[in-house]
């Protein structure tokens, strides 16, 4: 098994890259020293392979601290060459990137990009009392110019500037601007202008409000920028985050400008400035909070370990295991997104864990009077395979989330495992290189400073020895109903309720709301399989009447407000050349009638025309647009829309595809909710995997995941209780709360099953683990509690609520590791031979033997 495990662990790293692979093989030099054989009988003459393990980890502690200065500097080099691929990492906060570059959904809405162009747009909306006058004319085309000239990478700007009118007169076919620069000086014609525009259904809560008293310019970017290499070839690329950004502060720039002078009330909105606030805002709330978050646990790290080294060390350790990782990420190309950028946030964690453990332990023993070298290779040898296991476990149930064909989840598993890995391997090879160089003092221990640790977890073994079956009892019942009351958490992606509710962007694109009715688009796309298949009147009229019905499918949880396509068009053509007779607002029968009108509306606007059909006439475009509502909705709409689609086209054989920012992100929600529920049951059994192999008993090691699991079951019961909701980074917390939970469990546990196996007595087994490895334990999860309470204070709700739950689990996580495991613990082993050893400062300072009775000691 020994043997499996050190070649999972190599074949890891192998596949993330021959540099880290070389730095990694060099760290992890214990496991070349592991046994060739397992077995899973708890007894002193069949635990070899965990002695050879402890045993090596201790050679390794002499051999890291007789030569540091060669170690640290190889190993220091290696890390420095990875970091210098930092400025190739890159974010990606798009749609695409949420799914693999193959996945039908990305083919689709690429494939509409390249014929329609980008779904996302940037609102501007302009408060004005009457938009029919001279002066307002002339500002409003004076905006929608300078948009055109100075925004980069725009593609079109859709306002009253340039919107048809379109009517006939004489047997001609007229499309005049429906806002002329010069208004008409006759007020009846700028009346007729005003009626048409608040009667058009194309117009209206589009381009102007029913009350006439907003004005809106839609703006779309285009959807690739073509840039010419070296040797002046012209290459196309997608516009990526870093582009739209630039565009996004021009118009910013631009609405800034005309506040005041068109009106005073000139707003930025739309689907495009959220999504990119949100992204901003994320990493900025990471950033500066990551930051806070080292700063208040490097003071709690002073306070408790009262020395430079206990601080500088561990953040030391964390900040190389962040940089190794994003280094990876860096050099395999893979992007920064939303899952991903919590990935700082869980190194934190484990690389913070580890250090405070190993430290810990080393400073109890050199305090003691412990040589330096002797006391780290003792500390290294008593929390090494603890560590070890912690790591692969946290590594093994992240990998979990790495079968998820969501790429977001996929690669948080990848870079969370790897970061699991890199972090262990820091914490065994640079942090005892940096102690062995490092002028460490001893501290003498003040009595009562110590005595108030070991009475408090002295306090808690004896109580979960003496309230044994109380404690499991209320754990299992609490387990149980945890497990009921979270099963009832709804799920929710409802991005706008991450941001402040003052946040300007949110505002704008509620009262964008309040007057126009919808922000949010589906895209349907039909395909009639054949050149001029648009033209049959029954297909456009079948797309008529789904426009007229799906605009009547408002629902408590959204509201439907338009359904945009050719037939709109067509209509609104064929009555103008019926002396805008308004009987004939209707497709006409003759197919070649039909196409005459469009190739007048060809000659006069094709970008109009091609924005709603591609230039073979085979494939219409159907957009319906809504208000802003919660993804988990999507669905449901989707499913409702393509039975009706399926019947009203079946008799035309068309092909009918969905895809916008807005659908694929209620798809691709769908899918994660059964991609994250299926990894965390992967996980779940990898974790439990790995605990039957460290305690060495298949039902000792079930019986531990209760107190694995209980934190997290807490947590989400609480969530319900507290109404929130499981959303797209709450759902990702887990994988966070899995490794912490774990690995408070198995360093108890390990402590555990050390002592048990050589006394035979469970209560002097729990109640010396506390006292030693247990100070750990309560040390690491202040620091790390309290590090994540700081994200309290994020500008997004999202991260606050991040910080809360991620803080609950570590908390209620020593709790269980403290009561319900050495309860279990106590009830499932027999009591072979009461000790009675004293213990100094936490440490044992005389083992007890075996009598011969005890040669073995079973569960």
């Amino acid at each position: 098994m020994e043997v499996c495990q050190r070649a999972s662990t190599y074949c890891l790293l192998q596949s993330a890259s021959a540099d880290v692979t070389q730095f990694i093989r060099v760290n992890i030099f214990v496991l070349a020293l592991i046994g060739r054989r397992q077995t899973f009988i708890m007894n002193p003459k069949k635990t070899g392979w965990k002695l050879r393990i402890e045993h090596s980890f201790e050679q390794l502690g002499q051999m890291l601290g007789k030569h540091p200065g060669r170690w640290l500097l190889g190993c220091l080099l290696i890390i420095a060459g990875m970091a210098s691929q930092l400025g190739h990492l890159k974010q990606d906060s798009s749609i695409e990137g949420f799914l693999p570059e193959d996945s039908s959904v990305v083919k689709s809405y690429i494939d509409f990009k390249e014929i329609f162009g980008r779904d996302e747009t940037f609102i501007i909306t302009v408060q004005t009392d009457d938009p029919y006058t001279q002066t307002f004319a002339t500002q409003l085309h004076a905006l929608h110019q300078q948009l055109m000239d100075e925004v980069p990478y725009i593609n079109s700007v859709d306002s009253l500037a340039n919107a048809r009118h379109t009517y006939g007169a004489d047997d001609t076919l007229y499309v005049d601007d429906l806002l002329p620069e010069t208004l008409p000086d006759d007020p009846a014609e700028i009346q007729k202008l005003k009626d048409y525009a608040l009667t058009n259904e194309n117009y209206q809560n589009f381009l102007i409000s029913a009350d006439s008293h907003t004005v809106a310019l839609i703006v779309r970017l285009n959807s690739f920028a073509y840039e010419k290499d070296s040797s002046g070839e012209l290459h196309r690329r997608y516009l990526d985050e870093a582009d739209m950004l630039t565009a996004y502060e021009k118009l910013n720039d631009i609405t800034t400008q005309y506040q005041g002078v068109i009106s005073d009330e000139v707003d930025l909105t739309g689907g495009m400035p959220i999504s990119l606030v949100l992204s901003e805002l994320t990493r900025l709330d990471f950033i500066v909070l990551s930051g806070l978050a080292n700063l208040i646990i490097g003071i709690v790290l002073m306070i408790i370990f009262k020395r430079a080294s206990g601080v500088f060390l561990p953040l030391l350790i964390m900040a190389l295991g962040v940089t190794i990782t994003m280094s990876m990420m860096a050099i395999l190309g893979t992007p920064i997104q939303v899952s991903t950028s919590i990935l700082p946030a869980f190194l934190l964690a484990v690389c913070v864990g580890d250090s405070i453990h190993l430290l810990t332990i080393f400073y109890r023993y050199y305090d003691d009077g412990a040589e330096k070298i002797q006391a780290l290779s003792n500390a290294m040898g008593h929390t090494g395979l603890a560590m070890l296991f912690t790591s692969i476990t946290t590594a093994a149930g992240l990998l979990s989330f790495a079968m998820s064909e969501l790429t977001m989840v996929s690669s948080l598993g990848i870079y969370g495992a790897l970061g699991s890995i890199v972090a262990f391997a820091l914490s065994i090879s640079i942090l005892p290189c940096v102690i062995a160089l490092a002028p460490v003092k001893r501290r003498p221990v003040q009595q009562d400073e110590n005595g108030v640790m070991l009475r408090f977890l002295g306090g808690c073994a004896d109580f979960s020895v003496r309230y044994a079956k109380p404690i499991v009892v209320i754990g299992v019942v609490l387990l149980a109903g945890s497990l009921f009351i979270a099963s009832q958490l709804k799920f929710s992606h409802y991005p706008m309720a991450w941001l402040p509710q003052d946040n300007p962007y949110t505002i704008a694109i509620k009262k964008y709301e309040e007057r126009m009715g919808s922000t949010s688009s589906i895209e349907v796309v039909l395909d009639t399989g054949k050149d001029r298949g648009i033209l049959n009147p029954g297909f456009l009229r079948a797309m008529d009447q789904i426009q007229k019905e799906v605009v009547e499918w408002d629902t408590e949880n959204y509201k439907i407000s338009k359904a945009i396509g050719i037939t709109n068009i067509i209509k609104e053509t064929n009555r103008a050349l019926h002396d805008n007779n308004e009987e004939h607002y209707s497709i006409p029968d003759d197919p070649m009638l039909i196409s005459q009108e469009l190739f007048m509306v060809e000659m006069d606007e094709p970008d109009d025309l091609y924005n709603m059909v591609d230039k073979d006439y085979r494939i219409a475009r159907l957009t319906i647009t809504s208000t802003w509502f919660d993804g988990v909705y999507m669905q449901p709409l989707l499913d409702q829309l393509r039975t009706r689609l399926d019947t009203a086209m079946a008799p035309y054989d068309v092909s009918i595809s969905y895809t916008g920012v807005a659908p694929i992100m209620g798809v691709t929600f769908a899918k994660m909710l059964i991609s994250t529920a299926e990894s965390y049951g992967l996980a779940a059994i990898s974790i439990t995997l790995m605990m039957v192999l460290l305690i060495g008993n298949v039902k000792l090691g079930l019986l531990s995941m209760i107190p694995s699991l209980l934190p997290i079951a807490t947590v989400l019961a609480g969530m319900q209780l507290l109404g929130m909701r499981l959303d797209m980074l709450t759902m990702l917390i887990g994988s966070i709360a899995i490794g912490l939970t774990v690995d408070d469990n198995i360093h108890f546990m390990h402590g555990f099953r050390k002592l048990y196996e050589k006394t035979g007595d469970p209560a002097y087994a729990i109640k010396h683990t506390l006292m030693s490895t247990g100070r750990a334990m309560l040390i690491t999860s202040i620091v790390l509690s309290l590090g994540f309470m700081v994200y309290i204070t994020a500008q997004m709700t999202i991260m606050a609520s991040f910080g809360v739950i991620t803080a609950a689990c570590i908390v209620l996580a020593l709790v269980a590791s403290y009561l319900v495991a050495p309860a279990l613990m106590v009830l499932s082993n027999k009591t072979i031979h009461k000790q009675d050893v004293v213990l100094e400062d936490g440490l044992i300072v005389a083992e007890p033997i075996l009598t011969q009775t005890q040669g073995t000691v079973n569960s």
